[in-house]
């Protein structure tokens, strides 16, 4: 397969299978005169709102700042202290830092979920990730959240199309914000991110924080999604589960092909992932991300270093990740073949 070229994401793909959809979704939003704050938006967040269990959505123009406002919505500053795994996308410590607030890490579990909080001290607030669409402990980490009367906050960014014991991700969390990243299961031709939550309070707030502060005499931000991405996600909301359909069977295939890698995929009854990301452990990771680039596979490294880059001894099982972690590509309309062809490379890498 000289010249091969497999694409590490494929929105080109999902566009050139809806661009008419697409096309003609945008130019409605336009031709309305309505570019941001219309109904499309509000129909948008009620959908993703619903389907996630929630009473309230807010949409905001990433999940960046849909982390951030979360935070402020239940009252952290810059006085907080806040617990958050030491293994995720720096959006998730570089909101905190943004805030201001000081940063406990924690190291993860073996699929790169936050592991134990016995050790954190006090702490105003926990935030944590499902990493690779993961499903996090949720009951532990909310007990022990209770029993510190504190807030938990759900960085569900990789996790949108996760349940927990018959719950969506985006419901795991006093607030919780999802990602629509070009990346995301559900993604934007640009960017964007909702934060969910049951609480008017906190929707009130986060209302308030992404236009500027609202009526109040507070200051806040500009933080918005597009009508015209608002109305092109409302499609792909509708085909969301076709999706996801379509990443699980490209999962099994890898699995199915690949029997002697050990895959971060956790899978046990009730609790399922959103296969965001198809990652694995390997020895001679870099040599095998070289080798599979030679041969036009895109890969990735999901996360190659800590967060602040602080390599120490003290999070043993997310330096393992970190040091041993691949993701190979996993999207709609990737095609059996292309799959195959990088199962064959694999095998071929390790003499299998």
């Amino acid at each position: 397969m000289s010249g091969y070229k497999i694409r590490f994401n494929g929105l080109d793909r999902l566009y050139n299978a809806y661009w008419w959809r697409l096309t003609r979704r945008a130019k409605q939003a336009w031709q309305t005169g309505i570019v941001v704050e219309g109904e499309y938006l509000k129909q948008f967040e009620v959908k993703v709102a619903n389907r996630a269990l929630r009473k309230f959505g807010i949409g905001v123009g990433s999940a960046t700042d849909g982390l951030y406002f979360a935070m402020r919505a239940v009252g952290l500053d810059n006085t907080s202290t806040i617990a958050c795994p030491v293994l995720s996308f720096k959006a998730t410590a570089g909101a905190i830092k943004r805030l201001g607030a000081k940063i406990v890490y924690v190291d993860v579990d073996e699929f790169g979920s936050l592991g134990s909080l016995k050790d954190v001290g006090k702490i105003d607030a926990v935030v944590y990730v499902h990493l690779y669409g993961n499903p996090a402990d949720y009951r532990r980490i909310k007990e022990f959240c209770i029993s510190q009367n504190i807030p938990l906050i759900e960085d569900a960014a990789q996790s949108q199309g996760s349940w927990y014991h018959g719950l969506p991700s985006g419901k795991l969390g006093d607030i919780s914000v999802y990602s629509f990243a070009p990346s995301k299961n559900l993604p934007c031709f640009g960017t964007g991110g909702m934060v969910l939550t049951d609480s008017l309070k906190f929707y009130e707030k986060v209302k308030d924080l992404r236009k500027h502060g609202g009526n109040n005499l507070s200051y806040g931000y500009n933080s918005f999604i597009s009508e015209d991405h608002a109305n092109q996600m409302l499609l792909l909301l509708d085909k969301f589960d076709k999706f996801q359909t379509m990443r699980e069977k490209i999962y099994k295939r890898y699995q199915k092909k690949l029997t002697k890698l050990n895959f971060l995929h956790k899978q046990e009854q009730s609790v399922f992932n959103s296969y965001h990301k198809c990652v694995f452990l390997c020895s001679d990771r870099d040599k095998l991300q070289i080798f599979l680039k030679n041969a036009g596979i895109e890969t990735a490294t999901h996360y190659s270093y800590l967060l602040d880059n602080e390599v120490t001894n003290h999070y043993p099982v997310a330096e393992t990740i970190q040091a041993q972690c691949l993701s190979l590509p996993i999207y709609p309309f990737l095609k059996d073949e292309e799959v195959d062809y990088i199962c064959d490379k694999i095998n071929y890498f390790y003499g299998f």
